[in-house]
């Protein structure tokens, strides 16, 4: 079985076990949290052309237990991208309650800057830097919004 079939596969499922799981619970499950970092380099943009085809995403994930959200950003864009990197501003809060199809999420998109590593692929797609103009119309999530308001320098809060 392919990688891009494992993780549409895995997608699906994780979307699946949520809405049971709201059901049984009468809609009372807390949105999940995740974290991600924009990072800019030379015009160009660090980002995961995603293997399930959902198109683009900026490096990120779910934060864990037990870690802080500033935790989970380096730690998944180190597993992700192959890059460490440093945090060095807020970019927004999303929370639109259609924001991830597969469940309810909100996430923080931070500023971050490489310091060390080399781009490495991972389960999760391809690492890659594009121009934003070239993936525009092709992010999942609400990637592109995040993107649009850090080149805007405006701070979202919804």
């Amino acid at each position: 079985m392919s990688s891009t079939m494992k993780e549409k596969i895995k997608g699906a499922l994780a979307g699946f076990i949520f809405r049971i799981i709201a059901l049984l619970t009468f809609g009372q499950i807390s949105p999940i949290l995740s974290a991600c970092a924009i990072i800019e380099q030379d015009g160009k943009v660090l980002l995961i052309d995603r293997s399930d085809g959902m198109g683009y995403t900026i490096p990120g994930g779910v934060v864990r237990y037990k870690e802080t959200v500033e935790q989970c950003v380096l730690r998944e864009v180190r597993e992700e991208t192959g890059f460490t990197v440093t945090i060095n501003g807020l970019v927004g809060v999303y929370s639109g309650l259609k924001r991830d199809p597969r469940f309810r999420a909100a996430s923080i998109a931070y500023k971050g800057t490489i310091i060390a590593g080399t781009a490495q692929d991972s389960g999760e797609g391809k690492t890659c830097w594009r121009e934003p103009g070239e993936v525009f119309g092709r992010m999942a999530f609400d990637c592109e919004d995040m993107l649009k308001d850090y080149f805007s320098g405006r701070q979202c809060l919804s």
